[in-house]
């Protein structure tokens, strides 16, 4: 998972160590190799020439030890060097990197920072500190690390690679893109790197920029799958479904052997319609990593789709199980729940994924829905008003009102609303069919019948909202 590394070079030569703690157990595996004929060089220590052939001799054994989990004895091997020279930078990063294979991690940052303050330009420390605090949940000190680590060895891909990533995973998508165009203008970037650079610009709304780098990234590497999926993302972000089709059809032909891989191609087909292909693409991924809770978010709502609301509920349960204060997975958990009529527990978990974010009016509109199940319209009203001030044309929620507002026998406000519905989404037979009863009660049966022929018409149209005049419309949207 991470790897942390140790560089240092000999005035007659160079040797490099590179300490690498990777495995599911995060300090589980330990491995050490020790000549440059195994490693590139990251860069070598400032202070070579304060090294004694013997005292590097004793650095390379000690690594060695640790290489063979012979901890204690390649202590030793390091409390002897610094007897002798107490701030040797590379002693301190070996003794930090032992600490943070025991689990020691305040321990392993102090010899760390110690082995920096030997030597500043240092590599090796200042990537260790970086994965350190990647252990330690400190993703701003990690960026600050590999800030340095970059501005040290800019042309160097590994800390390019996993700052920009960790940029772009806290939200600081600006910074992400600058950091990654200004390597671009020194240097070629790699198609993963491409292809995250056209990911990011295609986030802020540059279809053409994204759309070059992911042609870039096909020019290196002809059948880089998520290239060609950044492609078809290009299509739909343009309107143009055809060609986003087209993309997908050419990416289906491709090797993808990454659950990531794998799930960006389904939230692709599922955009598109094809929601077949996304659920078998999203039980591929699962079975590869089955601890991903988006993974099982996006398939839950592949399973609406079908429909079959009880493999989407288990879905999203099993997405709260991975990550159980998901105000998304909540709401969605909530949405499937109602919709099988379990108004109790729905209410629950909708009203729990309310605490947590106010932002998303699919949760208010749900709530309302539910409110009007209970005959409580007054609440109902309240929810679906709520929903408006975030999404002022959302037309359900307009459609929900009026609905409301005819229960209460508010007539003008029921045809207002109810009007204003049909003209966001003239395809909702529900709003169509409350039209109808409210111009029925009006006393104006020729509106009344011309709104039932609308129904009539949208309950056999591809284009009706899901089932009849009496059935919720819109499920949650696809996962971003």
């Amino acid at each position: 998972m991470t790897l942390v590394n140790i560089v240092r070079r000999h005035p007659g030569g160079s040797v490099q160590w590179l300490l690498c703690l990777a495995s599911p157990d995060i300090f589980a595996c330990v491995r050490i190799a020790a000549f440059a004929l195994l490693l590139a060089v990251l860069l070598t220590n400032a202070n070579v020439e304060a090294q004694t052939d013997n005292e590097l001799k004793q650095l390379e054994h000690a690594a060695a030890l640790i290489a063979d989990n012979r901890i204690t004895d390649a202590e030793k091997e390091l409390s002897s060097i610094l007897r002798v020279t107490p701030n040797e930078p590379a002693a301190l990063n070996l003794l930090g990197t032992i600490r943070a294979k025991q689990g020691r991690l305040s321990e392993a940052e102090r010899f760390f920072i110690r082995a920096i303050r030997g030597d500043g330009k240092y590599v090796g420390a200042h990537m260790n500190l970086a994965y350190l605090y990647t252990l330690m949940g400190q993703p701003q000190n990690t960026i600050a690390e590999l800030k340095i680590v970059l501005s040290l060895d800019p042309k160097n891909p590994e800390p390019l690679d996993r700052l920009a990533r960790l940029l772009l995973a806290q939200g600081a998508v600006d910074e992400g893109i600058k950091v990654l165009e200004q390597a671009e203008r020194t240097q070629a970037l790699s198609a993963p790197l491409l292809v995250l650079l056209g990911d990011a610009l295609l986030k802020k709304g540059s279809a053409p920029k994204a759309e070059a780098r992911y042609q870039a990234a096909l020019e290196q590497q002809a059948d880089y799958t998520d290239a060609v999926l950044g492609l078809a993302q290009v299509a739909l972000a343009k309107g143009d479904a055809d060609l986003a089709s087209r993309n997908l059809t050419r990416a289906r032909k491709m090797t993808a052997t990454s659950p990531d891989t794998l799930y960006r191609f389904a939230v692709i087909a599922l955009s598109t319609g094809l929601y077949e292909e996304a659920n078998g693409t999203l039980l591929a991924a699962i079975k590869l990593n089955p601890r991903n809770p988006s993974y099982f978010l996006a398939l839950g709502t592949t399973w609406i789709k079908k429909p079959d609301l009880a493999e989407a509920e288990q879905a999203f349960r099993r997405a709260l199980e991975l990550q159980p204060d998901s105000p998304k997975a909540q709401m969605y958990l909530g949405y499937t729940l109602m919709e099988q009529k379990k108004y109790p527990e729905a209410l629950e978990w909708l009203e729990k994924s309310l605490q947590k974010d106010k932002s998303v009016p699919e949760t208010f509109y749900y709530l309302g829905q539910i409110a009007q199940e209970q005959n409580d319209d007054e609440r109902a009203i309240n929810y679906f008003k709520q929903a408006l001030a975030l999404v002022s044309n959302y037309s359900f929620a307009h459609s929900g009102l009026g609905i409301s507002y005819l229960r209460l026998k508010n007539y003008p406000l029921a045809q207002q609303e109810l009007e204003l519905s049909v003209k966001l989404n003239p395809d909702d037979a529900k709003a169509h069919y409350n039209l109808a009863l409210l111009f029925a009660r009006l006393k104006n049966p020729e509106r009344a019948q011309e709104e039932m022929r609308i129904v009539e018409k949208l309950k056999g149209s591809k284009q009706a909202n899901e089932g009849d005049a009496g059935t919720t419309p819109k499920e949650p949207r696809p996962p971003e």
